[in-house]
């Protein structure tokens, strides 16, 4: 299916210059005031131009310049296309399957604005071109056949306007033709009738009824006793279907009471919930339609606003059915319930400078393809990161293996600065496996997300020699396995093929007890902390303890454990938490500096 791939903004607003990529379902994420909605109406105006006010132009002496790519446009949807001359028009700037368009206002009146569309031949590259002209005759019909003018639902900053009742141009208003179209295509017997009516009551109907006729005639013959040369009639007009849907209220009644309140009597969140209700019926009413060209922008504002938590996850579900139903679904969120795995990967992380205005990062599916090798590699990593919602709301990201040191790490944060790692936008988030902290670490990089992770002592000899952060036969764990061999003969753990610590049930000695056992030696602590050191400028902090239970002096792993742990940390002081365990202040403070 055809959609907007691509868009450029150029001086419009605080966007100085931003491109995004788009797809049939993308959210825009970051703090206020950083351009989400910028971003919104640059898509909406790109489709249908308006004038614009001199505070649209970030410099007022350059043009605002908006530029699109619809992507998708194969033989059959061009075809599709109801007039003929338009897709003469339009099918010499589709070049495989791509078609850009531009729009520039280099003033404010309507006169200053320019439409214009690539002229592909010209254009070497058809992801940036540099070749355009002026729309030739019949193609703003065709653009309009493909992408129609967008369904735009903004944030609640204007409910009396936005949301009373179906005025033209509202959101109710335009909510209620999209939903009542199929409706009245599958009841044209109303058309009909009216029609019928329409040829009895008005006055040049074919079927005009004797008793208005009747009327007609003894009225005229009144007025020739006054004013000869007169005639007179009543035209009774008959109005089409779609009036009454004009002319309608939307009203809500309250079940228990049986109150009936017209919709903008409402509360605030009362109506935002019967707004989201109707994309939500849209999307369970709107059935492809295969013979239309069209796929229509449905742009949100925040739609979570004012929506209880279920509330917000049913909306996801029928925004993600909506854009497999022809809609393009882009929104702005500070919700991550409005993320999931399955969008995740396209959700575009919007930020601000004061030197740059607006920026975008890339989005996680861009990232992993561009930093990744191998499909095997980028299917795992994007699905992996993909679950992390918390990555797309955090200036920093913090990457831990395991469930203790997601729980844990948090919570002693908050006890020794005494606020939330949240409120410093720092976010914990678990892996599962140090295996995948260096490739986690390459896309969060490639992603503009500042990112650094911290992982058991184990790391610097095993993945982080297979990653390259550290080197792969150095000398210093060609030293660390000495010492290994040596504490194996002394205390009798196990080691694997490799010189390594392993499980072993019959000793009784697990690879992570063999690690801190290496970890309180004299000769393992040098080597380690010179690993440590190093892993460090490498972005990843390994516990020179061997793990984060050997930090909290914890004697077992598992849920019993980590709610001890968890108890252990909330009854100590700040002080107390620097003083008995602290490895935890310094992580912290390489984290905060990082």
């Amino acid at each position: 299916m055809h959609r907007l791939s691509h868009l450029t903004i150029k001086n419009f607003r605080a966007c100085q210059n931003v491109a995004l990529p788009l797809e049939g379902y993308t959210p825009l994420v970051g703090q206020n005031n950083t351009g989400k909605s910028t971003i919104l109406k640059a898509i909406e105006w790109v489709l249908k131009p308006t004038t614009l006010s001199k505070h649209d132009f970030y410099n007022p002496d350059q043009p605002v310049e908006i530029s699109a790519c619809i992507d998708g446009i194969s033989e059959a949807i061009l075809n599709r296309i109801p007039e003929e001359k338009h897709r003469k028009a339009i099918a010499p700037y589709c070049q495989g399957g791509r078609l850009w368009i531009r729009v520039i206002a280099s003033g404010t009146s309507a006169k200053s604005i320019e439409k214009q569309v690539w002229d592909a031949e010209q254009c070497a590259d058809a992801g940036n071109p540099d070749h355009w002209r002026n729309y030739p005759t019949g193609l703003p019909q065709a653009v309009s056949a493909l992408l129609p003018e967008p369904l735009v639902v903004q944030a609640m900053h204007d409910i009396g306007e936005d949301l009373g009742k179906a005025k033209a141009g509202t959101t109710i208003k335009s909510l209620l033709d999209e939903i009542m179209g199929p409706l009245l295509e599958a009841h044209a017997e109303l058309s009909a009738a009216l029609n019928t009516i329409r040829h009895v009551l008005t006055s040049d109907g074919d079927n005009r009824s004797d008793h208005l006729q009747q009327f007609d005639s003894d009225a005229t013959d009144a007025l020739a006793h006054f004013f000869p040369g007169l005639a007179l009639d009543l035209d009774l007009q008959a109005v089409d279907v779609k009036e009454f849907f004009k002319a309608g209220d939307l009203h809500v009644t309250d079940k228990i009471t049986g109150d009936r309140r017209r919709f903008d009597q409402m509360g605030t969140g009362t109506q935002r919930a019967i707004q989201m209700a109707l994309i939500r019926y849209l999307a369970d009413t709107r059935k492809g339609n295969d013979d239309s060209p069209s796929r229509r922008l449905l742009l949100i504002d925040e739609p979570e606003l004012y929506l209880h938590p279920q509330g917000v996850r049913r909306l996801r579900q029928a925004l993600s059915h909506l854009s497999g139903a022809g809609f393009q679904i882009v929104f702005s969120t500070h919700s991550p319930m409005m993320l999931s795995r399955d969008n995740a990967a396209d959700t575009v992380i919007v930020g601000k400078t004061a030197e740059t205005g607006v920026k975008v990062r890339k989005p996680l599916r861009q990232a992993v393809e561009e930093a990744l090798e191998g499909g095997k590699s980028q299917s795992r990593t994007l699905f992996e990161l993909g679950n992390l919602t918390e990555i797309y709301f955090a200036d920093r990201v913090v990457i831990c293996e395991g469930k203790t040191d997601r729980r844990l790490l948090p919570l002693a944060y908050e006890r020794i600065y005494r606020q939330a790692p949240e409120l410093d936008h720092i976010a914990f988030v678990s892996l599962g496996s140090c295996a995948d902290i260096p490739k986690a670490l390459t896309v969060l990089s490639a992603m503009g997300i500042q990112a650094c992770a911290v992982a058991d002592l184990d790391f610097a000899y095993t993945h982080a020699r297979k990653s390259g952060l550290l080197e792969r036969d150095g000398e210093d764990i060609q030293a660390a396995k000495q010492v290994l061999d040596r504490l194996k003969q002394e205390q009798g753990f196990t080691l694997s093929g490799n010189g390594l610590p392993q499980n072993d049930n019959r000793s009784g000695w697990s690879a992570a007890d063999a690690w801190a056992c290496y970890a309180v030696d004299r000769d393992g602590q040098a080597i380690a902390l010179s690993s440590h050191e190093t892993l460090k400028y490498g972005g990843v902090w390994v516990w020179l303890e061997g793990c984060i239970e050997q930090v909290t002096k914890a004697d077992h792993k598992g849920e019993d454990a980590i709610a001890e742990q968890e108890d252990t940390l909330r009854g100590l002081s700040a002080a107390e938490i620097e003083q008995q365990m602290p490895a935890f202040k310094a992580c912290f403070d390489w984290i905060r500096s990082f």
